[in-house]
């Protein structure tokens, strides 16, 4: 591959892909920097002190920056996805869609449009070739590695993704960056949630619906019981303990959260945990049925789980080998063989 080929790289501001774009630069890549304009101009995730920052680096490494304005579709397709499933019971991960709908998405398109080939993002993750199929893979940073928010972006575009942090991990690119006077002043990591900007996640879905108030319920005991009231199905997560505002003679966790009720159930520790799951939207890399030893992470830095899965469709249904607990709908599923992403969907309440 020619090195002299055009490149965008997505500019947050950020150490990772600070990093990345000099390391971009480094090869001779011929890179153009871009950074998205998500959300408001008030979040930190797309700042003016970012963006003062994000074109100080491109004027240092000589390159050319843009500015593409996705608000629109962030707040149609990734934060009113956010509000709404958390209304319904499901516990969200916008960060994976985001990656699929905006970052792997219409930035690639757009980019393709300006006659630039290639994508570059700061992800800790890797393409690699198996058995003559691309593939993502883990970042050798096992504490930071990324691959888990990609699996569902479209398989047919990783030829066009270039991830330079591939062989890196964190505590290397922060040598790198200060080495090279690449970081100008210190900006805080990223969060999990960008636009969720100075609270918690209840708070920020609480100041976006009309009336909150309708969202408010019973808790009760998987036996029945009524346990107590809440005031808000938004302020509860599968597998929580804290919070829950009631007493029994022991500690409780939420099981299962009904949006057609706005009832939370709750119960004992060992109601948890599951030997089976329903993942809906799978996004396939490959044919699992190539593979009799997958795995599965069922939340970012969870573990790993020995798992069989049987296909339905576009769905499948997930055996696993030993009990996982706190299974929660609308968290991303993400298969694995050994360290390359097989596939990735969405946790289903069936």
């Amino acid at each position: 591959m020619s090195k002299t080929k055009k490149i965008a790289i997505g500019l947050s501001g950020g150490i990772d892909s600070s990093t990345a774009a000099y390391l971009l630069k480094k090869e001779g890549w011929d890179v153009i920097g871009v950074t998205l304009k998500i959300t408001p101009q008030e979040n930190r995730c797309c700042d003016l002190e970012g963006l003062r920052y994000v074109k100080k680096l491109c004027h240092w490494l000589d390159i050319k920056h843009i500015v593409l304005d996705t608000t629109d579709i962030f707040k149609r397709e990734i934060i009113d996805y956010f509000i709404k499933s958390y209304l319904e019971g499901l516990t969200p991960n916008p960060c994976v869609y985001c990656n699929r709908l905006i970052k792997f998405g219409l930035f690639l398109d757009k980019i393709k449009s300006f006659d630039i080939e290639y994508l570059a993002t700061g992800h800790y993750a890797k393409i690699v070739n198996k058995n003559g199929s691309l593939h993502i893979a883990k970042n050798k940073d096992d504490k930071k590695t990324q691959e888990y928010f990609l699996s569902l972006i479209r398989p047919d575009i990783l030829k066009s993704l270039v991830f330079p942090l591939a062989e890196y991990n964190k505590d290397q690119v922060k040598s790198i960056a200060k080495e090279e006077g690449i970081i100008f002043k210190d900006r805080p990591e990223s969060q999990d949630i960008c636009f969720v900007q100075g609270k918690d996640y209840s708070k920020f879905i609480q100041d976006s619906v009309a009336d909150h108030h309708i969202y408010s319920g019973q808790i009760r005991h998987l036996n029945g019981q009524a346990l107590g009231t809440h005031e808000g199905i938004y302020n509860f997560t599968y597998g929580q303990r804290a919070g829950l505002g009631i007493s029994w003679e022991e500690p409780l966790y939420v099981i299962d959260i009904d949006g057609r009720s706005n009832t939370v159930i709750v119960g004992e520790k060992e109601h948890l945990y599951k030997d089976s799951f329903f993942v809906t939207s799978v996004n396939w890399f490959c044919d699992p049925d190539k593979y009799s030893d997958l795995t599965v992470r069922a939340r970012y830095n969870s573990p790993l789980y020995d798992c069989k899965v049987r296909i339905q469709g576009k769905d499948c249904s997930v055996f696993l080998k030993e009990k996982m607990g706190a299974i929660a709908p609308g968290q991303i599923a993400t298969f694995y063989h050994d360290d390359i992403v097989i596939g990735g969907g969405i946790i289903s309440k069936q």
